[in-house]
């Protein structure tokens, strides 16, 4: 099988422009960053960007923005959507729990699923550090976190798009309660009319958590939580977060600040 992103990342978009309200999850980043910075941050650092549709609209929207990730294909296709264009957005291939970029950001954000590939707790107290380290000192830090008491095992499901050619994907995901995880099996098959033109699997393995324990990974490394919602709702819903939420949208910031 071949690693995440690995094939997947040339029809990534194809696939969540339809899933996923990137504009809206933006608006409500911009209300976060007003009610607890209080002030428009100038730079954001997007960790664990993907193909960079967050970072492209943050970037039209006129804030300066660098997005970090460590899949290969998938930063070729962000770059893809700002060469030539003139908007203030970089990408950068790193590991989000070892990345060292020497500069500061007002904010910094962790969208859809990228946070839960941290999979042991050393890897996500050096992560929340190296967000420390990257952070004004009155920044700020919104991510997106699966929570274990919303998983729901053996789910099963697909997708399908017919344009601009036809894409169906087929997934099953296996909830791991003794480690923490949660294992999706993808199975893609694109056809041009009647013609397979590409077929692969792909594995995914993502940790999912509980609030009280991403407080004290926070709280380790010198951050502190803020708030957090239920994560997938409409823009600008802030929600509290249930047992039965799946997603949780976190605020954190540095413990020093006020």
């Amino acid at each position: 099988m071949a690693g995440p992103y690995a094939r997947f990342a040339k029809y990534y978009d194809l696939v969540y422009e339809e899933l996923h309200d990137y504009l809206g999850e933006c608006d409500s980043l911009e209300v976060l960053f007003r009610r607890f910075v209080g002030r428009r941050p100038r730079s954001i650092l997007d960790l664990g960007c993907g193909t960079g549709n967050h970072a492209v609209i943050l970037g039209k929207r006129g804030y300066e923005v660098v997005g970090l990730d460590r899949s290969r294909p998938q930063l070729a296709v962000a770059r893809a959507k700002v060469d030539g264009r003139g908007l203030p957005v970089t990408f950068v291939q790193n590991d989000m729990y070892r990345f060292a970029l020497r500069r500061r950001f007002d904010a910094a954000v962790c969208m859809f699923g990228g946070f839960g590939y941290l999979l042991s707790n050393r890897d996500v107290v050096s992560h929340f550090a190296a967000v420390r380290r990257h952070l004004a000192a009155d920044g700020l830090y919104v991510f997106e976190f699966w929570q274990e008491s919303g998983v729901v095992s053996g789910r099963r499901g697909w997708f399908l798009r017919e344009r601009p050619f036809r894409i169906i994907r087929l997934d099953q995901s296996t909830y791991h309660p003794l480690r923490h995880r949660l294992s999706v099996e993808f199975r893609f098959f694109v056809f041009d009319r009647d013609r397979l033109r590409d077929r692969f699997d792909e594995s995914h393995v993502l940790r999912v958590y509980r609030v009280a324990e991403v407080r004290r990974l926070l709280a380790l490394a010198g951050m502190r939580l803020v708030a957090a919602y239920a994560g997938r709702q409409p823009p600008k819903r802030f929600l509290p977060v249930r047992r039965n939420s799946f997603a949780v949208l976190a605020v954190a910031r540095p413990a020093a600040a006020s």
